[in-house]
């Protein structure tokens, strides 16, 4: 934890020190660009000197080079921004050949048209590392939530004497926590979230269920036959993400994802006639067809790699 504050301190740092040059290299450069405040009020544009351009390019050189958004650019696994600050680097020199040539407006233009390429990109990536620490501070709530209520999902199932319907459903929770975490780990901190969710719904609703003295089983105990459709038709998501989490994973070969694929498609084709039947109301039938979609799931998951008891 001290170790992510510490990165979350220093990203902030340098986001702070890129803000304060982008600032100061505006002051200069307007300093450079506007030699005549008459000119500039009225909107004409203000001819270029040698010894002014001059004077900018060395500091958009130093830019390009060697600053907080160069730095940030290079650090970074943007393409677009590492071609944009290659060209950004091949206009200041070709800028500063046309100034040696006594081509002052060209070599004006491709300054500016460096700045803007440098300064554009380096600040698109400083918002990306604002949006993904937002990011991480969402899945770290989520992942705190989730732990909470599976701890309270175990202490209160253990007092009510856990079927084994609750024990796998307390094991189907904890392998969605580990995918979230597996997922984090790899900066999918969107998917993690999603799978955080998704986990936390289910614990939250069967806890509820078994503080008001409800049976989880796979049986007809449930107060009605619709409530039982709905439980498994949840334990049904579960097990679609898991899947997709496990081939993400462990990538399994060509051979083994085209069996996986049509168990998945097995699957999917029996969740949609579940989902027909318990339209039509009946619940019944719609329980049982739910369950081999599931069972279907569980094989295919184990055949990806990741071992899940049921």
């Amino acid at each position: 934890m001290k170790v992510g504050r510490n990165r979350t301190a220093w990203r902030r740092r340098g986001l702070a020190s890129a803000c304060v040059a982008f600032r100061w290299l505006a002051v200069i450069l307007a300093a450079l660009l506007v030699a005549d405040p008459a000119a500039a009020e009225s909107g004409q544009r203000v001819p270029v000197e040698q010894s002014t351009t001059q004077q900018k390019a060395r500091f958009i050189e130093n830019l390009v080079t060697d600053s907080v958004s160069a730095r940030t650019i290079e650090a970074s696994d943007d393409d677009a921004a590492h071609a944009a600050l290659k060209r950004a680097r091949a206009l200041v020199t070709e800028a500063k050949s046309d100034l040696g040539a006594g081509r002052t407006e060209t070599a004006n233009d491709k300054l500016d048209e460096a700045l803007n390429l440098v300064n554009t990109h380096a600040r698109r990536l400083s918002q990306n590392d604002v949006k993904r620490e937002r990011l991480e501070e969402a899945y770290a709530r989520r992942l705190d939530s989730v732990r909470t209520f599976l701890a309270a999902y175990e202490r209160v199932a253990e007092a009510k004497d856990a079927s084994s319907a609750i024990t796998a459903q307390v094991s189907d929770i904890r392998a969605m926590v580990e995918a979230a975490e597996m997922q984090a780990g790899e900066g999918r901190y969107d998917e993690a979230i999603t799978v955080l969710d998704h986990a936390y719904r289910i614990a939250r609703g069967d806890i509820r269920a078994l503080r008001e003295g409800e049976t989880l089983t796979r049986s007809l105990n449930f107060a009605t036959a619709e409530e039982e459709y709905r439980y498994e038709h949840d334990r049904n998501d579960s097990y679609f993400l898991l899947l997709q989490f496990s081939i993400n994973e462990k990538s399994p070969p060509k051979s083994r994802r085209v069996r996986i694929d049509a168990l998945r498609e097995e699957a999917e084709t029996l969740r949609r006639r579940a989902e027909t039947l318990a339209l039509a109301g009946d619940y019944e039938t719609a329980i049982g067809t739910i369950l081999k979609s599931t069972e279907t799931l569980l094989k295919a998951i184990r055949m990806s790699g990741v071992w899940i008891p049921g």
